[in-house]
């Protein structure tokens, strides 16, 4: 019920505007660590920057307000009532960030807006881009340097900048390609460059702060829309989680690398990788519902979960092991239970079990790779043999 009321609002919704404000709402929380520290503002320039952009967030969604689920709504001019009082009062640059990450996501399921690329972005598309339009400011390899850049107030980005580069994603610099940034030299590029074209920069930028090395084969598939949404510092966390038993990476840092490299040379990932990205996503989102008291919703966006992208996985996941179909769907109804009887604390412990076996899927399904690859080559040296002794028949 809740995603057919999500689907019709989003039709109705200014979805130029909605993505402003999420744009809105991304800067501030990667931006604000560049004006506030300990307290105390340590660049005037960004700082009232924020202050303009926390107000520009709370105007805009004023006007939204209309177009969102009452629930959501709610949340979201709490949320955003509680980050204009805390860049007003120098808070804490996590705090910042945590607000904006609490109802960024729900904005973008609410207004349908699209914070993945369409097709896997092309980084020799996207360094010709950058040479012809971007170097001048930035410069050649990144470092904010270009001949323009001592002009600039404020000076341009330095992709180089590993702490930037940490925190920040892709979708961010997306919308900024797409909108400009007020108030600086950063012009909007939606009319000079195609959508997919924007993707290709965004996604190229890690190109400046990569290793040389190729790390695919040392943490296998990344969803697309993660590598898309979230920071390096958060994949890091789960390719450090993920690798404490198969060793794919050894410690934050080199998890952060990884990312990098992957965002600089991305690749097709598989449908079922990215249901249960989807998947995994949903539930944390359900978690964030209980944690805030919101059982019912919390319900809605974990079944929702199951039934788009869960289910149509089960045929294939009962061939390779029935045991985690089975997991998940004992612990959907256990999770059920618990909201209905109002046990959010039972019902989050629940989730995050659920969450264990979406990562049983996800190793499954890594594990099926190289059998099906080896089946194939298989195949094709059969049927090669085949041919050969065939054409040696014919002429002899």
């Amino acid at each position: 019920m809740l995603a057919t009321v999500t689907v019709s609002v989003a039709r109705a919704a200014p979805s130029d505007e909605a993505a402003r404000l999420v744009f809105l709402l991304q800067y501030i929380g990667t931006d604000y660590p560049g004006a506030v520290e300990d307290g105390a503002v340590v660049n005037e320039f960004e700082y009232r920057e924020m202050m303009d952009f926390a107000a520009a967030a709370s105007e805009k969604l004023e006007r939204l307000r209309p177009d969102l689920p009452p629930a959501v709504a709610d949340r979201a001019v709490e949320t955003v009532r509680v980050l204009a009082r805390d860049v007003r009062e120098r808070a804490d640059p996590e705090r910042v960030r945590a607000s904006t990450e609490a109802i960024i996501p729900a904005l973008v399921d609410a207004f349908d807006l699209k914070p993945v690329p369409r097709a896997v972005p092309d980084p020799a598309r996207a360094r010709a881009l950058y040479r012809e339009n971007c170097a001048l400011c930035h410069g050649e390899r990144g470092g904010g340097d270009g001949p323009r850049a001592a002009q600039l107030e404020p000076p341009p980005v330095a992709f180089t900048d590993r702490e930037r580069m940490d925190r920040v994603a892709p979708y961010v610099f997306y919308n900024a390609i797409t909108f400009g940034i007020d108030g600086t030299s950063m012009a909007s590029f939606a009319e000079a460059f195609g959508d997919q074209e924007r993707w290709d920069l965004a996604f190229f930028l890690w190109s400046f702060v990569a290793p040389d090395h190729d790390p695919r084969a040392a943490v296998g598939e990344m969803p697309l829309r993660d590598l898309a949404t979230l920071s390096a510092e958060e994949l890091a966390a789960r390719i450090v989680n993920r690798s404490a038993s198969d060793r794919a990476a050894d410690g934050r840092e080199e998890a952060i690398l990884l990312v990098a490299s992957l965002r600089a040379r991305p690749r097709p990932v598989t449908d079922h990788a990215e249901r249960l990205a989807r998947v995994r996503r949903q539930l944390h989102q359900g978690i964030a519902l209980m944690d805030g008291g919101e059982l019912e919703e919390a319900a809605e966006v974990v079944t929702t979960a199951y039934l788009t992208d869960f289910e149509p996985l089960e045929p294939t996941l009962d061939r390779l092991d029935t045991s985690v179909r089975q997991r998940f769907e004992a612990g959907l109804v256990e999770l059920r239970q618990a909201l209905r009887r109002g046990d959010g604390r039972g019902a989050r412990e629940v989730a995050d079990r659920l969450l264990g076996t979406v990562r049983s899927a996800e190793d499954l399904f890594q594990e099926r790779r190289p059998l099906s690859t080896t089946v194939f080559l298989v195949g094709f040296a059969v049927i090669l043999v085949g041919g050969l002794a065939l054409m040696i028949r014919r002429r002899a």
